[in-house]
């Protein structure tokens, strides 16, 4: 309990120094993105007893829940969804420790809730609006109950577990595919002296919970969508856009023909419905969508099996790599405005070859671990099916802490046992896991102009036209050309005050636009500068 205790506190305070300090210097704090949105008129909607919006929904439903709970308790406002994040990020860690003692012993316990404490990704997200802080401790709590349940078995340690997962497939629908599995290993697999007709009831009632916390989403679908979907109809898009053409194994917006304002989960929607309309030349329901999506998909790596095969070794090894892979926002940004993620907290490309070479070191354990080898394999395969992203990946690889916590106190032993043949050994295969884990595979180079721009914007919301200038700017030296960028610098020296900056600025505009031949932009440049001659601001975008 004293162990329990301090790893708590130690990742409370660090949670909450990070809190204190996004709060004070970070534009994101207040303003909701992207997703967000949605899931803030969605838990609006629900905590003001309306319900989920009518019609198929096309993203979880676990996260809004969870915000309306908390909207209902201390008010609509996004920094107590935060403040609640991180006292439920400081109990994860408890979590992380509690299935470590479950699988090991107090000290490997010890180092691996430290490890999740200092865990640089999850003091990050704790300061975000992002289903991943709700989606941790639900897979944590999830396999902790595994393994509870699979030492001491009984009808209600298997209707705990069920419902963890049901609660946590609520959130992302990808540890869904984890049941299946459970249920095998119950019936057949578990090291059990339990008759068959009694493990087949513990399955069943592993199963049942699962099944009545996905029911309720199930049945919404079908009375107000008219359709059959188990919980959101993205499975399908978010298959194409993993392997289309262009995929490099991480978040690419596919190409639909026409302009896709990718930051609008609405109309991303429904531009994938009016795309594979177009295409069929019918109307489709959300699942028809999604099917359709689904054959593009696999159209596409049939007609070229190689490329495909690339690019599954690539999203292999993105899956594992140091590098966090992100499309909203960038980690490094966010070191800008919290000395507490500049610490040097644990990051993956510290905790992954670790885990590797516990994964091998522990493999007498193997019967014990098969929930947390479940749980790493489920991720691996949402990986290599649809894309790599850090915060989709990051339930998995947690459950590499517990076995990254074991392997160095086995190689702590063996220092000082002075095993000088065993420390040769495996000290290669761990600079060979250290070699893999950092390959250049990625990196933000290419991607920070889109972190600068999507700062901007916030900037910008708040009306903090200086930073958004600077910002905009930044995001310009990386990539010059980027026609909304100087659209919304423009805007953003027009609301300012800065007059010849924005004529300037919305001139650049109306050249892109006349060589790119769009017109909506052309015209709309056209007016602000019209409007910038008469000296009267437009304050439309």
């Amino acid at each position: 309990m004293l162990l329990a205790s301090a790893i708590f506190l130690v990742a409370l305070g660090l949670r909450w120094l990070h809190f204190h300090e996004v709060a004070l210097h970070d534009p994101y704090y207040a303003l909701p993105t992207v997703d967000d949105l949605q899931y803030d008129a969605w838990a609006r909607r629900l905590a003001a007893g309306d319900g989920f919006p009518d019609g198929v929904l096309y993203l979880g439903p676990g996260y809004p829940l969870f915000m309306a709970a908390i909207y209902a308790l201390f008010g609509a406002t996004l920094p107590a969804v935060k403040a609640v994040q991180v006292v439920l990020g400081a109990g994860s860690c408890v979590l992380v420790f509690g299935l470590s003692r479950e699988l090991f012993d107090r000290r490997v316990a010890a180092i691996a809730g430290l490890l999740a404490a200092c865990h640089a990704m999850l003091v990050f997200y704790g300061g975000t609006l992002m289903t991943v802080n709700l989606k941790v401790p639900l897979v944590l709590g999830t396999v902790w109950a595994l393994l509870r349940a699979f030492r001491h078995p009984s009808f209600v340690g298997f209707a705990i577990s069920g419902l963890l997962l049901g609660l946590a497939t609520l959130v992302q629908q990808t540890i869904l595919l984890l049941a299946p599995l459970v249920v095998l290993w119950t019936l057949f697999g578990a090291k059990s002296d339990d008759p068959l007709v009694r493990r087949s009831g513990f399955a069943a009632c592993f199963a049942g919970a699962v099944f009545a916390c996905i029911l309720p989403i199930t049945v919404h679908n079908a009375v107000t969508g008219d359709d059959f979907v188990v919980l959101n109809s993205m499975g399908g898009p978010n298959f194409y856009m993993g392997n289309q053409r262009k995929a490099d194994g991480t978040w690419q917006v596919p190409d639909l023909g026409s302009r896709l304002r990718a930051d609008n989960p609405d109309e991303m929607q429904r531009q994938l419905e009016a795309a594979a309309e177009r295409a069929t030349g019918r109307s489709m329901r959300p699942s028809e969508v999604s099917s359709y999506w689904m054959a593009r998909g696999m159209d596409e790596i049939r007609a070229d099996p190689l490329r495909w095969l690339g690019l599954e070794i690539r999203k292999l090894g993105l899956h594992f790599n140091a590098y966090e892979v992100w499309n909203i926002r960038a980690v490094e940004l966010s070191q800008e405005t919290s000395w507490v993620l500049r610490l040097p907290l644990a990051t993956m490309g510290f905790i992954a070859p670790l885990g590797l070479l516990g994964l091998l070191l522990s493999r007498d354990r193997w019967r014990a671990l098969v929930p947390v080898y479940g749980v790493i394999l489920v991720y691996l395969a949402a990986s290599l099916l649809f894309f790599v992203l850090a915060r989709y990946r990051l339930p998995g690889v947690l459950m590499l802490v517990p076995l990254a916590a074991f392997a160095l106190v086995r190689i702590g032993e063996a220092l000082l046992a002075r095993e000088g043949r065993w420390l040769a050994g495996w000290g290669a295969a761990l600079a060979l896991l250290i070699t893999v884990v950092h390959l250049p595979l990625e990196s933000s180079e290419g991607r920070m102009h889109m972190a600068y721009y999507n700062l901007a914007n916030k900037y910008r919301e708040l009306e903090r036209w200086d930073e958004a200038i600077a910002a905009y700017q930044k995001s310009l030296r990386l990539v010059p050309g980027a026609v909304s960028t100087h659209n919304n610098l423009a805007l953003a020296y027009e609301l300012g005050g800065r007059r010849e900056e924005a004529i300037r600025e919305w001139r650049i505009v109306a050249e892109i636009g006349r060589r790119q031949r769009d017109r909506g932009r052309v015209e709309r440049a056209e007016r602000h500068l019209e409007a910038l001659a008469a000296e009267r601001p437009v304050r439309t975008p």
